[in-house]
């Protein structure tokens, strides 16, 4: 059985204590030990300058071995240490695996079970050619759908490897952007969707187009799916210098614990338990934007001011492309 973080954090606190304990203890035997070292030689008649002489060895002796008692006690401490962390990370790394697999899951069981749905109904005399036709734009979305969820997981293999490849070109972050929200407002849904803009034009970089859009996408998506609001609003803001380009982008959706502001670009982390969450998602999009944008020698970053209070991303890149 693994143990899990609150039995490591025992463990590594009963170590500590067994250590401090014995390293206390070491201390006053070797003061008792020098006690009965000078009044022996007391006993047996030594002068003054003979004990006095005694007792300065020993404290120096004791000084030397206090110096490396405590030099191999913080070795020890940082081994321990050492253990108790990486057996939290490795609890935590499980505990997201888990989510993925769980999350994963249930991505490829909707899709299929859907196009399932859709080909018994193809196959029925009961339902016209009208109705039928109407299904296969639905199927086509449903294997959309499971496309991009295979290459999230491989993309995300490939970074792990070092063998994700982007094809740097020239190309107009502006249109890039403007493209990315004139296909998000399009995408049907319940909710109202109110997005403000503040694009610079025209902003040229060097960088990989469908790579840049697939970030881009994945947070703007993100913004959608964990909002509560009636109206979900989003403020894009894209401004460049000499020397930068900022992409931010702002919701007013759920936000974010202090702690998960960088917790969410982890691979497999999502916000909460996998087994209440009612939001897609297979945990590896912010994953991919982080490892995109990073591949392009910029930088992302989230902030919120807390929960409910929504969150805002924001993408830093070299006007020039490459730093």
């Amino acid at each position: 059985m693994n143990p899990n973080p609150r039995t490591a954090l025992i463990l590594f606190l009963s170590i500590v204590v067994v250590l401090v304990a014995q390293a206390a203890w070491w201390i006053v035997f070797m003061a008792k030990l020098l006690d009965e070292k000078v009044k022996m030689a007391a006993d047996l008649g030594a002068s003054e300058e003979f004990l006095k002489a005694v007792h300065e060895q020993e404290i120096s002796r004791q000084i030397m071995l206090g110096l490396e008692g405590v030099f191999f006690l913080m070795l020890v401490m940082a081994g321990a240490w050492l253990i108790y962390r990486a057996l939290v990370k490795s609890e935590e790394l499980k505990f997201r695996q888990q989510n993925f697999l769980m999350a994963v899951t249930h991505e490829l069981k909707t899709p299929i079970a859907s196009i399932r749905i859709y080909l018994d109904s193809m196959q029925s005399p009961k339902i016209s050619p009208e109705k039928k036709n109407q299904m296969i734009p639905r199927m086509k979305e449903d294997v959309v759908r499971l496309e991009r969820l295979v290459e999230n997981v491989l993309d995300a293999g490939r970074f792990e490897r070092h063998g994700y490849r982007l094809e740097f070109a020239s190309l107009d972050l502006s249109k890039l952007v403007t493209d990315a929200l004139n296909a998000l407002e399009k995408i049907p849904g319940q909710v109202k969707l109110i997005v403000t803009r503040r694009i610079q034009t025209p902003i040229m970089i060097d960088g990989d187009y469908r790579a840049l859009r697939r970030a881009i996408d994945a947070i703007l998506e993100n913004s959608l799916k964990y909002s509560d609001k009636d109206e979900i609003e989003l403020q894009v803001s894209l401004t460049a210098d000499e020397t930068h380009t900022r992409l931010r982008i702002k919701d007013n959706g759920i936000g974010l614990r202090k702690q998960d502001t960088t917790a969410i670009f982890n691979r497999f982390f999502r916000v909460g338990q996998e087994l209440n969450r009612s939001k897609p998602g297979s945990g590896l999009g912010l994953y991919l934007s982080k490892e995109i944008i990073k591949a392009h020698d910029g930088t992302i970053e989230a902030h919120s001011e807390g929960l409910g209070l929504g969150a805002e991303f924001e993408i830093k890149l070299s006007t020039d492309g490459r730093n």
